[in-house]
C-alpha cells in the first residue's frame, strides 16, 4: 500500500474499526520507519507525515475522541454526555488534564471495591438523574481547568462527563469493561466530522495553571503543580512516569532550548499560537539557521526517539505545545 493511500485512509470520515485498522497500518509504518536509519531528513519526513494526518478522529455518541498513534487524545466531549463507568481490564496508564467544564460537567473516581459496595442499578439511575444520593456523590468532582487525573492501577471505577480534556495514555484504543453504560444504543451526532473536530482543535484554550487532584482523608484535594522556567517560557511536567506528560508555553518573539529523548518517541500537540519547530539530528540543530517545520494550532507531530527539537515562537501570543513520551515497545502494542 502506497503512503498516499494510507493517509487517505487515516483522512477520511471512517468508523472506529475502520480506521483503527488505517492506524495499525500507521505504526506499523512508524515501526519500520524507526528501524532503520533515521537522519534529519527521515526524522522531520515522520513529523511531516503526521502534521499532514493530523489527528484520527473517533466519532462516539458523546465524544469526538480526536487521537495520536502514541496514546495521546483529545475528548471534545458533548454537554452533560461522556465516558461509560469503567474500569481497566488490562493495564492502561492514563493521565486526564481538563481543558474545559460547561455547567453539568463531572469526574467520578472510585475503587471498583466501593463500586460493588454501594452499587444498585434502579438506585444509580435515579442519582444518575438527579436524585441526592450520598454514597455516589462522595465520589463525584466537579473538576476545573488545569485539573490532573491520574488513573495508573487496575479496578478503579472511572467516567469523564460533559467536558473537553485531553489524554495521555500508552494506547489510544479502549481496554476498558464497562460497569454501566449509558450511551447504549445512542447514534453518533450528524456534525461529527473531520471539518468539525479541527475546527475544534484549532479554538482550543490551554488553562493558565495545573493541578494534581487527588483522594484523600475522604474528600478531594488539590496539589498545585509548578512552572518550571526554561529559556523563552516555562514548562509544566503533569508525570513523568511510564507515559510522560508535559507542556511548554514559549513567549511570543522567544525561542526555547532544545529536547531530545533516546529511548521515548515523542508526540508534540500545538495547542495555542503559532512558530516554528526546529527539528533535526544532533549535528543539523548545531547550524546557525537549524532546519525547521511550521507549526499553528491544531497540528500534530510524531517525533523519532533521539531527534532533537524545539521551539520558536514569531507570533504575538504565546506558543503552547502539549509533549506525550512514551516507550516505543509501549507505543506500538
Amino acid at each position: 500500500m502506497s503512503l498516499e493511500s494510507l493517509v487517505e485512509r487515516l483522512r477520511a470520515d471512517s468508523a472506529i474499526d475502520v480506521l483503527e485498522q488505517a492506524e495499525r497500518d500507521l505504526k506499523q509504518h512508524l515501526q519500520d520507519a524507526l528501524a532503520g536509519r533515521i537522519d534529519g531528513g527521515a526524522i522531520r519526513a515522520l513529523a511531516s507525515l503526521q502534521q499532514q494526518i493530523g489527528f484520527l478522529p473517533k466519532y462516539k455518541s458523546y465524544a469526538v475522541k480526536a487521537a495520536s498513534p502514541l496514546g495521546y487524545s483529545v475528548f471534545l466531549q458533548r454537554p452533560g454526555e461522556g465516558f461509560s463507568f469503567q474500569q481497566h481490564i488490562e493495564h492502561k496508564t492514563e493521565l486526564f488534564y481538563i481543558l474545559d467544564v460547561p455547567p453539568g460537567g463531572y469526574v467520578f473516581l472510585c475503587d471498583f471495591d466501593e463500586w460493588q459496595r454501594v452499587y444498585d442499578r434502579a438506585e444509580f439511575l435515579a442519582w444518575l438523574g438527579g436524585k441526592p444520593d450520598a454514597r455516589y456523590e462522595r465520589w463525584k468532582l466537579v473538576p476545573r481547568p488545569g485539573d490532573v487525573i491520574i488513573i495508573d492501577k487496575l479496578n478503579v471505577v472511572h467516567t469523564v462527563i460533559g467536558c473537553t480534556l485531553v489524554e495521555f495514555a500508552t494506547v489510544s484504543t479502549d481496554m476498558v469493561d464497562r460497569l454501566y453504560d449509558q450511551n447504549q444504543g445512542r447514534k453518533i451526532p450528524a456534525e461529527f466530522t473531520r471539518h468539525f473536530t479541527e475546527d475544534r482543535l484549532r479554538r482550543l484554550s490551554w488553562p493558565g495553571a495545573s493541578q494534581r487532584v487527588t483522594f484523600e482523608g475522604g474528600g478531594w484535594r488539590r496539589h498545585a503543580i509548578p512552572e518550571h522556567p526554561i529559556r523563552g517560557g516555562v514548562r509544566t511536567v503533569f508525570d513523568d512516569g511510564l507515559v510522560g506528560a508535559a507542556s511548554f508555553r514559549i513567549d511570543p518573539g522567544a525561542e526555547s532550548d532544545l529536547s531530545t529523548d533516546p529511548e521515548r518517541a515523542v508526540c508534540l500537540h500545538v495547542v495555542e499560537g503559532a512558530g516554528r519547530l526546529v527539528l533535526g539530528d544532533a549535528a543539523e540543530v548545531r547550524r546557525s539557521s537549524p532546519p525547521a517545520l511550521a507549526a499553528r494550532a491544531g497540528d500534530l507531530f510524531f517525533i523519532a526517539p533521539g531527534a532533537h527539537y524545539g521551539f520558536v515562537n514569531d507570533g504575538t501570543m504565546p506558543l503552547i505545545v502539549a509533549e506525550h513520551r512514551i516507550p516505543v515497545a509501549v507505543a506500538f502494542v
